[in-house]
């Protein structure tokens, strides 16, 4: 079946990809700047230093611009995850590291801070990932804690210091476990939306598109054909004597020439080509770029095929289908199209089926 259907199920473009990725750079520096007011209330309270302070505001703003600066440029698109998360998740990792040794009396800071990180990593990073920022952060956390010792001795209560620690490294093994089950409810729902999509755009008895989804890619290439001014046809193909097929043998044979019918429409057409199930024992054949001599020719070749299909029991008539095409005109609407097609094949069916009609328009001209 066709790749990518052009209905409401498309994938981000890429200017889409790169301003989502722009959006949670801003929230990641929504957390820098909180951490910042943070810092600056503790100053004002006495328990971070002015000079520190200024310190790490200027490192804040060094990091924010440098990240910034990346994304604006397209230059993360180099890199194999250009959300740039990993990165911007161990810089701010470093920095919390960086203040428990420039401040004394702020150990406080290092369990939220910590835990704001891990839930930014969780947005975007697998569990590995996130796994091997748990290790970075204790190991950070104990360089911070060695440093803090040389800088500031006796003046540390070992106890707080130790409480911290341990809630550092609880912290960073419950959120790397909360990442693998979270990874395993992304796949989960991952799978369920394209389940979702796949009902939406196919039919569940062929997989061919559905109506809903035939419908939207022949409006794309009536306008795309309008645009560039090429050939475009459809046909409408329907399985003759359908119903006495089902009356003879069940729905279960009929369902099974369906099948049959979808995959030798399926199999033999171009690139390019499209084909769906229309309703019920009828299909649409979208053919851009395609004149009406050579939509023929191919429904010729279709119609010969499905009539040499082994689809029913030994020794029943071959099933055959009626071919009804036609060719758009500038201006036309894809209803139109569709319709002219739908009187060619009804043409077909009333000259004895199991042969190809084209719309009245065409042989006139002809």
């Amino acid at each position: 079946m066709p790749t990518t259907p052009s209905g409401s199920f498309k994938p981000r473009s890429a200017r889409q990809q790169q301003a989502l990725r722009l959006r949670r750079f801003g929230m990641a520096s929504s957390t820098y700047l909180l951490g910042l007011v943070i810092l600056s209330l503790c100053t004002l309270l006495g328990l971070f230093p002015l000079q520190s302070l200024l310190g790490v505001g200027l490192a804040f703003v060094v990091v924010n611009a440098s990240f910034l600066a990346a994304f604006a440029s397209g230059w993360n698109l180099r890199f194999k995850e250009p959300s740039l998360t990993a990165p911007q998740v161990y810089v701010a990792v470093s920095m919390v590291a960086l203040i428990l040794v420039l401040g004394r009396d702020v150990h406080f800071v290092a369990a939220p801070f910590y835990s704001v990180l891990f839930v930014f990593g969780m947005l975007q990073l697998r569990p590995r990932a996130l796994a091997a920022v748990a290790l970075y952060v204790m190991a950070c956390h104990t360089a911070a804690l060695v440093l803090r010792h040389q800088v500031y001795g006796g003046g540390l209560d070992v106890r707080v210091e130790a409480v911290t620690a341990i809630t550092v490294v609880g912290a960073a093994v419950w959120f790397a476990m909360a990442a693998s089950y979270i990874s395993n409810l992304r796949a989960r729902l991952r799978q369920s939306l394209d389940h979702i999509a796949a009902l939406a755009t196919h039919d569940g008895l062929t997989g061919l598109w559905n109506r809903r989804q035939a419908d939207l890619d022949l409006e794309a290439a009536v306008k795309h054909a309008e645009r560039q001014g090429s050939a475009l046809c459809v046909a409408l193909v329907d399985v003759d004597h359908f119903k006495a097929i089902n009356d003879r043998h069940g729905h279960g044979v009929g369902d099974e020439v369906l099948k049959a019918v979808a995959g030798s429409l399926q199999g033999s057409l171009r690139a390019g080509d499209q084909v769906a199930r229309y309703g019920g024992e009828e299909f649409l054949l979208l053919l851009p770029a395609t004149t009406m001599a050579q939509a023929t020719a191919l429904a010729e070749r279709l119609r010969a095929r499905l009539e040499a299909l082994q689809s029913l029991p030994p020794g029943e008539a071959p099933v055959t289908a009626s071919f009804g095409l036609a060719a758009w005109r500038a201006g036309e609407s894809a209803a139109d199209l569709v319709r002219r097609a739908d009187q060619a094949l009804y043409r077909a069916k009333a000259a004895g089926r199991n042969r190809v009609e084209a719309d009245s328009l065409f042989r006139a001209l002809g």
